[in-house]
């Protein structure tokens, strides 16, 4: 589902865990702390293509929620174009929720709705020394195509088609 004002205080939450882990996904989030509407409206802009970044591209960003429990399992955005290194799809699963297969679940809905969208060869990629995103990742039929640097880091590159 797309993110709402009603799981603001649930998303705070989480973006505080990732605080609390050190997590450096706590700073992809933090706007969403000093001004929930803000956020929001800045998603939506992001959705429509509207005042990217340079070099950026449009993405929209969805999150795992259990309805019944209205409890938020994770996130994901697929980027509307491949972009170097991180491809069409990055997702996470809030510290709490992680090792309960909400990862495979969540890839494998975006990938549903990376299709939808128009995207044929979806790419996807991973720290190469986080096996949980590694295993997460072939669980969804991706083939390894490469690796790649950026910031020191290593990353796996991969291609679901």
């Amino acid at each position: 589902m797309l993110p709402i004002k009603k799981l603001e205080k649930q998303f705070k939450k989480i973006i505080l865990d990732y605080q609390k882990e050190e997590d450096l996904l706590y700073y992809s989030y933090i706007d969403a702390i000093n001004n929930f509407d803000d956020y929001l409206r800045r998603l939506e802009e992001l959705r429509a293509g509207e005042n990217l970044p340079q070099d950026d591209v449009a993405v929209a960003e969805y999150w795992l929620v259990n309805v019944e429990e209205k409890e938020i399992r994770g996130m994901i955005k697929i980027r509307y174009e491949s972009i170097p290194i991180h491809g069409n799809i990055s997702y996470n699963i809030p510290p709490k929720k992680r090792f309960l297969g909400y990862g495979t679940n969540i890839l494998r809905l975006g990938i549903e709705k990376a299709r939808e969208l128009g995207i044929e060869e979806i790419r996807v990629s991973c720290a190469s020394n986080n096996e949980g995103s590694k295993k997460i990742i072939l669980k969804n039929n991706a083939v390894f195509i490469g690796l790649a640097e950026e910031n020191n880091e290593v990353y796996e590159g991969y291609i679901i088609k």
